[in-house]
């Protein structure tokens, strides 16, 4: 016989749930791809459930939206996933605390990646190197990162970001410190291929850690804070090379204390937990609950009621990467880092080898040749003074690169940046005098790192969680291809033709610009999809009942 239908009343009176019925509730959280996200069900209707939730089938997907917790004054009862976990916790101690502690770690991998622009003049005096063998020294860690960033984005999917974040580190640490100790050029190649190698698994890693803990609102504000404290690792080890480079043999110094950063980072990651969405997706389903209460404890925040929906997900690997529906939009993000990553990277070779060599007068103003003890030619002070305003020109960037991707849409923001860095680079090739040369190099540092923010904001949005940590890896790691052939032929070429080399650029800057245009998907306020499921990812759209917490992002 069947059960009479039941209805409920608010106690304050509010007709919000009235009309709901035993055929309406969620079993479990469902919605079909024909309907828009605002007609999806929501944690507020999972709430009339007045029985114990059943377990959902196994084989039965959850592609379940982010939704806002209940008015005061209901008990949710039903059944929540992530999303709403994270979506519930809001931007707390929780997250802060990860927050800089992913952000210590960006600072140190960005002083580790500039530290082979600053060195590489004095290695070659040191050891009588050649233009290729001079050349060969940032590229093999932009090489390498290439390896890192794929095979720790493959071991993130499989064993968790965060032990990938912690052996990497271990690793990086040790290899550091053996490369401000190496007698001869190849142990030093050895250990600087060791340290790319580490330093790229941990960027991407971390991009995914800290992307998987936050809000959808906050993804962006949060993309910028680490890009902006990458820089100030960057600026940092200007700021050392300043002081340090002088000394005798000063790139030893240089590179010991760029570890410095990486121990403080090793040192409180160890109170970091898993990313709850590696656990969620993987059926641990203890560790994740353990993850959560932590969680709402140092929020302070309520914690929902009800059952947390826990499946095991087969973790994805390098084919999930380029599968459908995925194949195109993977295509033109890799065709995009590897365009990106030539061009950022790039341009931190191209700035110092254009004063050095006078390009339209830029050294007019102070000295850019300094000799060592050995009477060879390495950077100045003025020209490591020059790249700390370089490094400073990337945060108008940044700034405008968050304020486009939450306003216009990331795929717009992306636009303006590659257009109006093609115009800057374009720009460079005809020598107008040395203040426009300026600008014009100013312009190009601040487009690319707009260019770079969109696309990490844009990257981790677009993949599942089950895959997310291989394909940010794959890409990442490619992206590197990108910058190690950058930097490679900014080094080399700079020794040949300089029109040549800023030839590259343009090139580069026209297959972006195509590349962006054809850009379909966007990804703006749209929850992380967790699981293999196909169909409407739900979005945070404003206005409605839907939002009255969050907002829209």
């Amino acid at each position: 016989m069947a059960e009479p239908e039941r209805r409920l009343t608010p106690p304050d009176g509010d007709d919000l749930l009235s009309g709901l019925t035993e055929q309406t509730r969620l079993k479990p959280r469902q919605y079909k791809s024909n309907k828009s996200p605002r007609d999806q069900p929501t944690l507020l209707q999972a709430a009339v459930r007045d029985d114990p939730p059943e377990k959902p089938p196994a084989a039965t997907p959850n592609p379940s939206p982010a939704s806002t917790p209940p008015p005061d004054g209901y008990e949710n009862t039903g059944i929540y996933d992530v999303n709403d976990v994270i979506e519930r916790a809001g931007f707390g101690y929780y997250q802060l605390k990860a927050v800089i502690v992913i952000a210590i770690m960006s600072f140190a991998d960005a002083a580790e990646i500039w530290l082979a622009t600053l060195i590489v003049n004095n290695l070659k005096c040191e050891w009588n190197l050649t233009s290729f063998e001079k050349a060969t020294i940032p590229a093999i860690v932009y090489l390498f990162y290439a390896f890192g960033s794929m095979m720790s984005g493959y071991m993130a999917d499989k064993i968790g970001r965060y032990w990938v974040l912690i052996i990497n580190s271990y690793i990086l640490i040790i290899s550091a410190i053996a490369s401000a100790l190496s007698p001869s050029y190849v142990i030093f190649l050895i250990c600087r291929a060791t340290t790319g190698f580490c330093i790229g698994g941990n960027y991407g890693c971390s991009i995914v850690y800290i992307q998987e803990m936050v809000p959808i609102r906050y993804r962006s504000i949060n993309m910028f804070f680490f890009e902006l404290v990458f820089g100030f690792g960057a600026i940092f080890e200007c700021a050392l090379a300043y002081f340090v480079m002088s000394w005798h043999q000063g790139w030893r110094y240089q590179v010991m204390f760029t570890v410095a950063p990486i121990i403080i980072m090793l040192v409180f990651m160890h109170f970091l937990d898993e990313s709850p969405r590696y656990l969620v997706i993987n059926n641990k389903k203890e560790d994740a609950q353990r993850v959560i209460a932590k969680m709402y404890k140092e929020n302070k925040v309520e914690p929902l009621k009800g059952d947390l929906y826990i499946r095991e997900e087969r973790s994805g690997g390098m084919v999930d990467v380029w599968a459908s529906p995925h194949t195109w939009g993977s295509i033109q993000l890799s065709i995009h880092f590897l365009c990106n990553m030539f061009l950022f990277f790039g341009i931190t070779m191209m700035v110092p080898e254009l004063m050095s060599r006078n390009y339209c007068s830029l050294s007019m103003f102070f000295e850019t040749t300094r000799k060592d003890e050995t009477s060879c030619t390495v950077y100045s002070d003025a020209e490591y003074l020059f790249l700390i305003v370089t490094n400073l020109a990337c945060y108008p960037g940044f700034f405008a690169a968050t304020w486009l991707a939450d306003c216009l849409g990331r795929k717009p923001a992306m636009m303006v940046s590659v257009y109006g860095g093609a115009v800057s680079t374009v720009l460079l090739l005809f020598c107008f005098n040395s203040y426009v040369t300026y600008v014009e190099l100013a312009a190009c540092v601040i487009f690319y790192s707009a260019y770079n923010q969109v696309l990490w904001i844009y990257t981790p949005e677009f993949y599942a969680t089950y895959m997310r940590g291989t394909a940010i890896g794959v890409q990442n790691g490619l992206g590197k291809f990108g910058a190690a052939a950058g930097t490679f032929l900014t080094t080399y070429l700079m020794e040949v033709n300089i029109t040549y080399c800023i030839g590259c650029f343009v090139g580069v800057q026209i297959i972006s610009c195509l590349t962006v245009t054809f850009l379909k998907k966007e990804t703006q306020g749209q929850v992380m999809q967790d699981g293999r499921e196909v169909g409407e990812n739900s979005r945070i759209t404003s206005g409605g009942p839907e939002v009255t917490k969050y907002g829209s992002e």
